[in-house]
C-alpha cells in the first residue's frame, strides 16, 4: 500500500494526510495496520423523518410543496423534527422527480398542432363602442414547435376557424 511505503520513507502522519486527502489519524491507522484496511458502509441511522417519508412522497407527487409547507403539514400530523431534515429530504425527492424521463411526442410536418385559449382577466379592450374581454388564441405546431398567437375579443367558432 502506498501509505505504508510512504511512512517507511519517513513521511509524518500529517504529511500523509495531506498527500492522500485524509485525516492524519486515518493515515496513521492505515500505515500501522498489518493488512490493507477495508472500508465498508454502515447502515443508515434511522431519522425522525423515516415514518413520514411515504406521506411526503405522496404530497410531492401531487404538487411541488416547499419544505416550509411540508413541515407545516407534518407538524399537524405530530412530526417533531426540524426544518433542516425536511428541507434535505424534500430537495432530494424533488431532484428525483425532476429526473423522471419525459417522452417527446414527435409528428411529421403539417400533421399536428395543439391550441389553447388564454383569458386576461385584468385587461379590457374598447372595440365597436364597447368594453370587451381580451382572449388569446395560441397554437403550437407539433413538428417545428413554432407558435402562433393572436389576441381576440371572443372565443366563437368563427374566431376559432379564422385564427386557424
Amino acid at each position: 500500500m502506498d501509505i505504508r511505503s510512504d511512512r517507511q520513507k519517513g513521511l509524518s502522519y500529517v504529511e500523509l494526510g495531506k498527500k492522500y486527502h485524509m485525516d492524519p489519524r486515518t493515515a496513521k491507522r492505515y500505515a500501522e495496520s498489518p493488512e490493507r484496511p477495508e472500508y465498508t458502509l454502515s447502515e443508515p441511522k434511522p431519522t425522525k423523518m423515516d415514518p413520514f417519508k411515504p406521506v411526503v412522497d405522496e404530497w410531492l407527487e401531487e404538487a411541488p410543496y416547499s419544505a416550509k409547507r411540508t413541515l407545516e403539514k407534518l407538524r399537524e400530523m405530530g412530526f417533531d423534527g426540524g426544518y433542516s431534515i425536511v428541507k434535505a429530504y424534500v430537495s432530494s425527492r424533488k431532484m428525483d422527480l425532476n429526473e423522471k424521463a419525459t417522452v417527446r411526442f414527435e409528428t411529421m410536418p403539417g400533421k399536428q398542432g395543439q391550441m389553447d385559449w388564454g383569458f386576461f382577466e385584468d385587461h379590457l379592450v374598447y372595440e365597436d363602442g364597447k368594453w370587451k374581454k381580451l382572449y388569446c388564441f395560441l397554437m403550437i405546431l407539433g413538428y417545428s414547435r413554432m407558435r402562433y398567437i393572436e389576441f381576440v375579443t371572443d372565443m366563437s367558432t368563427n374566431t376559432l376557424i379564422r385564427c386557424h
